[in-house]
């Protein structure tokens, strides 16, 4: 039985941290309105917030478009295949979603994921 409950125990702790890390990846932003598509749960690499500020953040940390560029080169690096997810704020500049782009694409990213909320959610 004390084997049992020690699984029990690794296993709460587990699915407890693998939340905060889920959840520190949600930066909130408001995303645009738009139906968008419901498929099946893909592979995500690296998920890149812009704030309404135009401010590129990822795993909580603010980073430069420099730094936003090694760190997709990386993530493209230990994942290839995976498809990274953006999830811009409806307000932010436009052109701050180019540079996320260019840096997914020069990164070696072939698509990429726009985060959207249907309206009324």
């Amino acid at each position: 039985m004390t084997p049992m409950v020690d699984v029990v125990f690794l296993l709460l702790i587990f699915f407890l941290t693998t939340t905060q890390m889920a959840q520190s990846a949600r930066t909130a932003v408001e995303l645009p309105h738009e139906e968008g598509e419901e498929g099946e749960a893909v592979r995500s690499a690296l998920v890149v917030n812009v704030d309404v500020l135009g401010s590129f953040i990822v795993m909580d940390d603010a980073v430069s478009p420099d730094e936003l560029r090694a760190r997709a080169q990386d993530a493209a690096l230990a994942s290839p295949g995976a498809i990274p997810i953006v999830r811009a704020d409806r307000r932010a500049p436009s052109a701050r979603l180019n540079l996320v782009m260019q840096a997914l694409r020069e990164a070696g990213f072939e698509s990429i994921r726009l985060a959207t909320s249907p309206e009324g959610r």
